[in-house]
């Protein structure tokens, strides 16, 4: 093997957005690859219920399409060991592992250089012990964003994971962005994803693993979430002003954080894989996102259901439901596939029965404003109270990603790859 590999997904980013901002002087580190070694467009799923990241990073690392890995959720594949992925098979033959935030990848190395999990895969964190406090942290953190509620402990974990892995020369960028919390919009996921990059550089540095992946959602929740507000969306859409100032671009602000960590990745002497999965188109009309407040809590207190073991929050919207039979599981689904918006007869919940768990999604796409009522098996006359406003939806998944290698020079070929061949292209460093 001629050089060590890391790997970065930038989840779901679009390349051309990007191209316009380095046109306009912006991203000079990103800008230096692209000219440099160009890159290539990558094709998925033709079904766009299968167009979810975390369906398709499964595909990544596992070179198996949708059909094949059968991976449909978030945090399944903790539960499909037989699903083999790149991190364990290249481990296997013999070389040294690590990553920080795999999207839906599960922890099965038996000697990781370091292992940070995705903040809702359910799964081991391996490495120093601040770093799996840290992990623990942010996966509380993320989890709980839409209610802003942060454990002491977790503020804790991360401020020592903070003076552990980041060098004293950054600190004025932390304090900089931190000063700016209350002014600009997306600030507080924009330091997740740089202090993800610090854990990455810190123990990078000190294992220097064969094979090494970091991955990045926040540009994925902006473009989802703010994407009206880009510099390069062309579109006629606007967000209010309330939810996010038209003076204000998140995207361009969280761009240039994912340009100087790739100015200190270049620096590691690698080889580097760039990665987005899929990119986004905007979307065509306001969608807002809701979020329960405490799951558990409503579903037994509000909703009367019985026979919950444990509620799992997944991303914005979604939650994961165990029961201690199917048959409760299956009442429970029939409960939450009543409930209606009263003043608009809209669904609020859809359902994904698998036996035991029930996989559901907040669907409900309108405002809620105070005394709105949802009606089902209970009426329950204040849903407002038990929600949290999470985003307004700004774009929506495209099939077309991106996959760029600096072990090639200036290939920006026409012709699509499919996704699945990333890992190929990646196990074929590793004989």
């Amino acid at each position: 093997m001629d050089k060590k590999i890391i790997f970065l997904g930038l989840n779901e980013l679009n390349f051309e957005y990007i191209e316009y901002y380095i046109d306009k002087g912006f991203l000079p580190n990103i800008g230096k690859i692209i000219n440099k070694h160009g890159y290539q467009e990558t094709a998925s799923e033709s079904q766009y219920k299968l167009l979810e990241p975390w369906i398709q990073w499964v595909t990544i690392h596992t070179g198996k399409t949708f059909k094949e890995h059968n991976i449909f959720r978030l945090g399944d594949i903790v539960n499909n060991k037989d699903v083999k992925q790149f991190f364990e098979l290249i481990e296997d033959r013999g070389y040294s592992v690590g990553a920080v935030s795999p999207f839906n990848a599960d922890n099965r190395l038996k000697d990781p250089s370091f292992f940070v999990p995705d903040p809702w895969t359910k799964t081991e964190a391996s490495g120093e012990k601040y770093l799996k406090a840290a992990a623990k942290a942010v996966s509380q953190a993320v989890n709980d964003n839409a209610s802003e509620k942060i454990s002491l402990n977790s503020i804790i974990s991360l401020l020592i994971g903070f003076i552990r892995t980041v060098p004293i020369s950054k600190y004025s960028q932390y304090l900089k962005l931190a000063s700016q919390i209350k002014s600009k919009v997306g600030i507080k996921a924009i330091l997740l994803d740089k202090l993800l990059g610090d854990f990455f550089i810190k123990s990078w540095s000190q294992k220097k693993p064969d094979f090494s992946l970091l991955f990045l959602n926040t540009g994925a929740h902006f473009q989802h979430h703010y994407m009206f507000n880009s510099l390069a969306y062309k579109g006629k859409l606007k967000n209010p002003e309330w939810y996010c100032p038209e003076s204000q671009d998140p995207l361009l602000l969280i761009l240039k954080e994912y340009d100087m960590i790739i100015e200190r990745l270049l620096k590691k002497g690698t080889r580097i894989i760039i990665c987005t999965g899929l990119h986004q188109k905007p979307h065509s009309k306001n969608t807002y996102y809701w979020r329960l407040n405490a799951h558990k809590n409503f579903l037994e207190e509000e909703m009367k259901i019985k026979g919950i073991k444990a509620v799992t929050p997944r991303m914005s919207r979604d939650f994961l439901i165990t029961f201690e039979s199917k048959e409760q599981a299956l009442e429970a689904q029939n409960a939450l596939e009543e409930y209606k918006a009263k003043k608009d007869n809209q669904r609020i919940f859809e359902v994904d029965n698998r036996g035991f768990d029930l996989f559901v999604e907040l669907i409900y796409a309108d405002d809620i404003q105070n005394s709105f009522e949802i009606v089902g098996t209970k009426t329950i006359s204040d849903f407002k109270k038990h929600v949290s406003f999470v985003a307004i939806k700004n774009g929506e998944h495209d099939g077309i990603g991106y996959y760029l290698d600096t072990q090639f020079v200036k290939n920006k070929s026409k012709e699509r790859i499919p996704l699945k061949n990333v890992f190929e292209k990646v196990m074929n460093t590793f004989p």
